[in-house]
């Protein structure tokens, strides 16, 4: 059987009798915590023009019903302590200030019996007898300062005390009866099944009342059976790193992520919703969003509009299977995988791609994709005359681009350019040649560098000045080093800062970090040597220190600005389709 959710409110559970059993910890909210909850609510009750089907929504609280001492009780696995300060607050009002108010649900612990009694008459003189009343206490004291600072005490409870009753609501996640509890508390606590949103629309989807009658047991049991396999498949594809970094250009680490696209289509269709749901700040809103549409999904069948043979869960199903399929398709397609993959690696979002092109023939999504391209690289300046101290992330795209259309160029390759390692391993843009501005400051960093020049110069003379230099220790000395070290630029490039986009290519983070600012030969070698190695290195990128676009190759330790021109017009050639403004001096 499948674990249930469900959104309750407050005044769902007033009667509810709930048991905290041993292995759970002791009350520990502090002042901030119980104040914090009391303004967030206080602020969602003061929002302008509030709707009747907006909710304030706390976090999940997971339930199992249980027979305790032969009564029927819901045993807390986790969320006691917000349950805890609920009681305190809404106790607090009925005893003070609004006495006919509901009396609230019921807490019970297992291990400290006098807890629950302790709860509904908090007494100051008794806090100091065990750490959970002297914590329960404290919260009330809390509780009671807060609404005091609110001035009129009377209006400011009762504002809360009808917001917490009827338009706050927990995520409620009951487990199957046969799942062993204290298994369930302690994987939740050591963070290997954390309730995320995939989570709890999973459950969601394996409810079993949204499958129609209980007569139909064995369909249900099979649609479930179905929907679970599907969705590891999807998790399943996801987690592999080619295809989700093909999809994704952030920094959050999923714990799922097939939450990825859900909260991609909840962000579609909460603009649907007369009541939107609020989504910044809210952890749980993807959730909320699908809790929603099930609910507008069983209102059209109560109302005739749609049978259970095409219920809400093949509905809704089906539109999260379109978007990983769509996803899907254009990885699958060698073309697509290199457009899609590069505007994403640029930060278009995939939703937005995917939005636009939904009615698209496929001719007309390669025409849309080229555009956006375009749109990317786009300037008033003419691509020789961007500067990488001005223009680095335009100069970063157009680098990329340039790798990606060099590999989808050519037909005969399957090759494709792997967006995971280049995200990955944080490839970045740098100067082919080094430049006087990056000159080592430091006696250490300038030492590795005379060393590294030292071990690729065929310049005897040379190799001999920067072997005097070290032995006489003479690195420290700022004219001594300088000179050598802008002699040393010429004779492997020009004694002067070229920061175009002809002496720029794209770097791994560890390979800038060790050579950032060193000698073309330099910079070769460790190149050559790690694409030995199998390490990833970007065609373009490798193509450079082979110098494939120079049209004199016996000289190969050197870049110099017959390099650079070969170097810029190669590019400027290959991505004529993508720079159809360059030289106009307009936007």
């Amino acid at each position: 059987m499948a674990n249930e959710i469900d959104l309750k409110t407050i005044k769902d559970i007033l009667e509810y009798k709930f048991y905290v059993p041993r292995y759970q910890r002791g009350y520990r909210w502090n002042k901030q915590q119980v104040t914090d909850l009391l303004e967030d609510i206080w602020e969602f009750s003061q929002k302008n023009e509030l709707k009747k089907d907006e909710f304030y929504c706390l976090q999940p609280i997971v339930v199992k019903n249980t027979v305790v001492l032969g009564e029927d009780k819901w045993e807390v696995i986790d969320g006691q302590q917000r349950l805890t300060t609920i009681y305190i607050i809404l106790t607090y009002i009925k005893n003070n200030i609004l006495p006919k108010a509901a009396t609230t649900f019921s807490l019970e612990y297992e291990t400290r019996t006098d807890s629950g009694q302790f709860l509904k008459n908090i007494d100051e003189a008794e806090k100091y007898n065990n750490i959970d009343y002297y914590h329960m206490y404290n919260a009330l004291h809390n509780a009671t300062k807060w609404f005091e600072s609110k001035g009129d005490e009377t209006s400011t409870a009762i504002e809360i005390y009808n917001k917490l009753l009827n338009q706050t609501k927990f995520i409620w996640y009951q487990v199957n009866e046969d799942i062993d509890p204290i298994d369930i508390f302690t994987r939740i606590n050591l963070g290997k099944i954390p309730l995320t949103n995939s989570e709890l629309i999973k459950a969601l989807f394996l409810k079993k009342e949204n499958f129609g009658s209980e007569s139909e047991k064995e369909r249900i049991h099979m649609k479930q059976l179905e929907i679970a396999n599907e969705w590891d498949q999807i998790e399943y594809s996801l987690q592999k790193e080619d295809f989700w970094y093909f999809l994704y250009n952030g920094s959050y680490k999923y714990e799922t992520r097939i939450e990825f696209i859900l909260n991609l289509m909840s962000r579609e269709v909460n603009n649907q919703f007369d009541v939107p749901i609020e989504e910044s700040n809210n952890e749980y809103f993807s959730f909320l969003v699908f809790n929603k549409l099930f609910k507008e999904e069983e209102q059209r069948i109560k109302n005739g509009n749609l049978s259970y043979h095409n219920s809400p869960i093949d509905n809704l199903w089906l539109r999260i299977k379109k978007y990983f399929m769509t996803f899907e398709e254009w990885f699958n397609n060698r073309q697509f995988y290199h457009l899609v993959g590069y505007l994403v690696s640029v930060d278009v979002k995939i939703e937005e791609l995917k939005r636009e092109t939904e009615t698209m023939t496929k001719l007309e999504q390669l025409g849309y994709f080229h555009e956006k391209i375009r749109s990317s690289i786009f300037s008033r300046k003419d691509l020789e005359d961007w500067d990488y101290n001005l223009d680095r992330k335009k100069i970063k795209n157009v680098l990329l681009l340039f790798n990606v259309i060099s590999l989808l160029s050519n037909k005969n390759s399957n090759i494709r350019f792997p967006f995971d390692s280049y995200k990955i391993e944080d490839w970045d843009i740098e100067h082919i040649h080094a430049v006087n501005s990056e000159m080592p400051n430091d006696k250490k960093h300038r030492v590795d560098w005379l060393k590294a020049a030292q071990d690729e110069i065929d310049n005897k003379v040379l190799a001999n000045k920067i072997k005097q230099l070290i032995e006489d220790d003479l690195v420290s000395d700022e004219n001594a080093f300088v000179e050598l070290y802008n002699e040393i630029l010429v004779t492997y490039g020009d004694n002067e800062d070229i920061n175009d986009i002809s002496n720029l290519t794209l770097l791994d983070a560890a390979t800038n970090r060790s050579y950032k600012n060193a000698i073309f030969p330099v910079k070769r070698k460790i190149i050559l040597e790690n694409d030995r190695r199998g390490t990833f290195i970007p065609i373009c990128t490798k193509n450079v220190f082979l110098k494939y676009y120079s049209e004199d190759i016996r000289q190969m330790t050197f870049w110099g600005n017959n390099d650079r021109k070969r170097y810029f017009n190669n590019i400027t050639e290959t991505l004529k389709d993508f720079l159809p403004f360059r030289g106009l001096n307009n936007e």
